[in-house]
């Protein structure tokens, strides 16, 4: 009866976990959104405009599109965004 109750104790705590996993969506960070999907004008770069429109997740769109812009030109080139690291969530 021991190893029963061992045993039930355990499958309750991995579902327990797995349903935590799942409700935060796992240890992987949003996928980044394609370049091109944001450049709705095609020109190449990113306006704070088209930034706005993509609704970014966390935060303000000014502050997270200045992260972004690391040359401070207002404009996000897709290098820019291909190596912009967000920073990681408190857990």
């Amino acid at each position: 009866m021991k190893h029963l109750s061992t045993f039930a104790v355990a499958a309750l705590l991995s579902v327990a976990f797995s349903a935590n996993v799942a409700a935060r969506g796992g240890d992987n960070p949003p996928a980044k959104p394609d370049f091109s999907s944001i450049d709705a004008d095609g020109d190449g770069v990113i306006s704070l405009a088209e930034f706005s429109e993509s609704a970014p997740p966390h935060g303000d769109a000014q502050t997270i599109f200045d992260e972004i812009d690391t040359d401070g030109n207002g404009e996000i080139s897709e290098q820019e965004l291909s190596e912009h690291k967000p920073p990681r969530r408190a857990r």
